[in-house]
């Protein structure tokens, strides 16, 4: 076999292995979790897998052993062909965005398959798939789309979407025919040192979802609008942004939020807002960045505001970066319970001879509806090579409180390719992150982890 493959032309493979392990305490109960993928290089074409063994029930209760992700792909310089699990982000996410961030444990695959087709002025894309959705294991019904995309100079771009998912399952009233089509239209026009990128979507959905699969009631007219402006030259960089959606919230895109840390009111249900951006370098010793952002629903109910300034400042070998966060969040039944939080703290980086030294202080105050509280942050980081021993932690004292909670940890990690290693022991106190309008949990563990990356 290995013969027949040298003699169809060039082959090569490459992949990685992932693997974690946690003994959590007390008991020293153990879960392990291995993700490795392959991918087979034959001349143009391309095979590839990703083989899953999922022991834990720390960040979610699903476990399983199988392969979930195969796929074959065909690719010249103009045309890309592929069938199996793919990722894929149509214009600019507001009618399809398929993507995986495993901070998150967000993996939004397609199965099925794409068409690319391209040349100097025009790109044309065809694809099929269905959408992996939130519990990892069931698929959305069949989604179609078609893209286009335009360059009639190098100053100017077009495109447009049209995506169409239709209800297939038995107990579906309106089987065979779509119960929500999308269409986008974007462009981006580059003029001087200024850049202009605006895109519409618009969403219609003949149906709702019930128990019983889609019925052809409180049909949604969707309506989106997006646009960025910015400017840049030696020293000086600002962008402006704006967002209004109103019934984008579809659960297969991803329209981008106002918050610059990827928070989103309502994933686009009901959002609309601003952004404002400056990053500015007038000695070569000293960088500030700087932003502003404001979103709210119809109702004015739902606000989340966000304050940024992070300057940093470099003198002789030595890097300071002071910042500041303050947001503001007023979001009623929201996954996430805080309601403001004010960040502050200093950064200290330098490099003595082969020894990194990192070090870096932050104090929080957190308020939610019900309590508030202040944190303090410490973190030291020392390298040496490819070694890095790292320490931190959380202390949490409660308003009007003698009550004080620790989250102590240490870690060593080590990276030189092929490997990326990292043992780590302490109380890990988990973090609400968001990205691309997805927000998600991460939980606190105590105990030992092991986390192991091997390239191949």
């Amino acid at each position: 076999m290995i013969l027949v493959l040298f003699l169809i032309g060039d082959v090569s493979l490459s992949g990685v292995n992932t693997t974690h392990l946690w003994l959590q305490t007390p008991g020293w109960a153990s879960q392990f979790y291995n993700e490795a993928e392959a991918d087979l290089y034959i001349d143009d074409f391309r095979v590839g897998a990703r083989f899953l063994l999922d022991a834990e029930n720390i960040r979610d209760t699903l476990t399983r052993t199988e392969i979930v992700q195969r796929y074959l792909s065909y690719e010249t310089d103009n045309v890309s062909l592929r069938l199996g699990n793919f990722y894929e982000t149509l214009g600019q996410g507001l009618a399809l965005a398929s993507f995986e961030d495993k901070s998150l444990r967000c993996d939004r695959n397609l199965d099925g398959g794409r068409l690319n087709w391209e040349n100097d002025y025009l790109g044309v894309g065809l694809m099929a798939g269905r959408m992996l959705e939130e519990d990892h294991v069931s698929r959305s019904d069949w989604i179609y789309a078609a893209e286009v995309a335009l360059w009639p100079a190098d100053a100017l771009d077009f495109g447009a979407v049209y995506l169409r998912q239709d209800a297939t399952r038995d107990a579906d009233t309106l089987f065979g025919r779509a119960f929500e089509e999308w269409v986008e239209e974007n462009f981006t026009l580059r003029v001087w040192r200024f850049d202009l990128i605006a895109a519409a979507a618009q969403r219609f959905t003949w149906g709702r979802q019930s128990a019983d699969g889609w019925v052809g009631v409180d049909n949604i007219a969707g309506l989106g609008l997006t646009a960025s402006l910015s400017y840049s030259q030696q020293g000086i960089g600002i962008l402006f942004e704006v967002k209004d959606y109103n019934g984008l919230a579809g659960g297969i895109n991803a329209p981008a939020p106002c918050n610059p840390d990827g928070e989103s009111i309502n994933e686009g249900a009901d959002e609309r807002g601003y952004n404002v951006a400056v990053n500015l370098a007038p000695w070569n010793w000293l960088w500030i960045d700087a932003s502003y952002s404001s979103a709210w629903d119809s109702t004015k109910e739902s606000t989340l505001d966000r304050l940024g300034v992070e300057p940093r400042i470099d003198v002789a070998g030595h890097t300071f970066i002071p910042f500041f966060t303050w947001i503001d969040r007023e979001i009623p039944g929201a996954s996430n319970p805080q309601n403001d939080m004010m960040e502050a703290g200093l950064s200290y980086e330098t490099l003595i001879g082969q020894v990194s030294l990192h070090t870096k202080g932050a104090y929080r105050n957190v308020t939610e509806a019900a309590e508030s509280w202040n944190e303090l942050r410490p973190l030291l980081e020392v390298g040496w090579k490819e070694f890095l021993v790292s320490a931190g932690g959380v202390a949490k004292l409660h308003d009007g409180a003698d009550s004080l909670e620790l989250w102590p940890w240490g870690a060593v990690r080590y990276n030189a390719y092929p490997w990326e290693i990292m043992f780590s022991y302490g109380l890990f106190k988990g973090e609400y992150i968001c990205k691309n309008g997805v927000c998600a949990y991460e939980l606190p563990f105590e105990g030992f982890k092991a986390d192991l990356t091997l390239y191949f």
